[in-house]
């Protein structure tokens, strides 16, 4: 290759401006979206002193999280109405809890800030799918679906958010789901209640930063699609090219990586999952179709109940 033939290559890539605007754009709105989502404001974590609390990690997505977290040499705390799975290292702590019991969440609230201290860190994770069709679910699969998803959600909020807003440090972390944006058939209660996650995660953000003058408290929703727990047993994945199955192991390293962060996130995995937000904007005839796609997805759902 000549020079004049090497002029000619970058004139038609690097140097062309129908190949480069494109990345120059997304790289603008990335920067946008990470300082509007930080406020703007700089946050320093130092992970030998946080104390990280999770819900729901006595097994599943929580309890991979937790492990991982741990091994970093940080305090964790795991809330969960189960027993844990797994073998407690001496830097985690287990307090067994009721969610959706307002009062039952508010004393170990003060249990913890009394023992162990005020958590800086809160991975908002506990979650419950029935899988069945709304005109079969009974009303305790509606009710225990909403207390322990949107409820438990928001006393975890009123319980260990405000010691963060005071001191104006700390993370957040809601875990939704990608039927959040997009109702599936068959876990409509299900899909729902993380609808109102994602509502509480946007709500939540933008209180901090005007409501109660906390800036650096980071706020971040983590909207994963189908995982390979109990929770989803017998569910009928899309193409595993574009959708592959998400395991506990790479949700809860995701989990772990957002925290570490130390920056505020939205995020959906895998990458194909984007394709659902759009579709509030999208023509009906194009939403109807994605879900037309996905109508047979939970079908032979088959969640262990272990409420019951």
């Amino acid at each position: 290759m000549s020079f004049g033939d090497l002029l000619a290559l970058v004139d038609k890539t690097i140097l062309n401006p129908w190949l480069t605007a494109p990345c120059v754009l997304l790289r603008v709105n990335r920067a946008l979206s990470r300082k509007a989502l930080n406020n703007g404001v700089n946050a320093k974590f130092d992970w030998s002193k946080e104390i990280i609390l999770i819900t729901g990690a006595a097994g599943g997505i929580g309890a991979e999280a937790a492990k991982k977290l741990a091994a970093r040499g940080s305090t964790v705390v795991v809330l969960d109405v189960l027993p844990l799975t797994y073998p407690k290292p001496g830097n985690l702590h287990y307090f067994k809890c009721d969610l959706t019991n307002y009062d039952a969440v508010q004393a170990v609230g003060a249990q913890i800030s009394k023992e162990i201290g005020d958590p800086t860190c809160v991975v908002a994770n506990a979650g419950i799918c029935r899988g069945k069709p709304i005109l079969e679910a009974t009303k305790r699969d509606i009710e225990l679906t909403f207390s322990v998803n949107s409820l438990g959600l928001l006393w975890t909020a009123k319980t260990f958010l405000p010691s963060m807003a005071q001191r104006n440090h700390g993370h957040f972390l809601i875990i939704a789901s990608q039927t959040g944006h997009l109702a599936t058939a068959g876990v409509v209660d299900y899909a729902a209640t993380k609808s109102a996650a994602i509502a509480i995660y946007e709500g939540l953000q933008t209180e901090m930063k005007h409501t109660y003058k906390a800036p650096a408290v980071r706020v971040s929703c983590l909207s994963p699609s189908a995982v390979n727990t109990k929770m989803f047993a017998g569910i009928k994945g899309p193409s595993n090219f574009f959708m592959p199955r998400l395991t506990p192991d790479g949700v809860g390293e995701t989990i772990a990586q957002i925290l570490w962060s130390g920056e505020a996130q939205n995020l959906l995995i895998p990458a194909f999952a984007y394709i659902s937000p759009p579709t509030r904007a999208l023509p009906e005839w194009l939403r109807v179709g994605m879900q037309d796609g996905g109508s047979q997805v939970m079908t032979e759902l088959n969640p262990h109940k272990p409420l019951d």
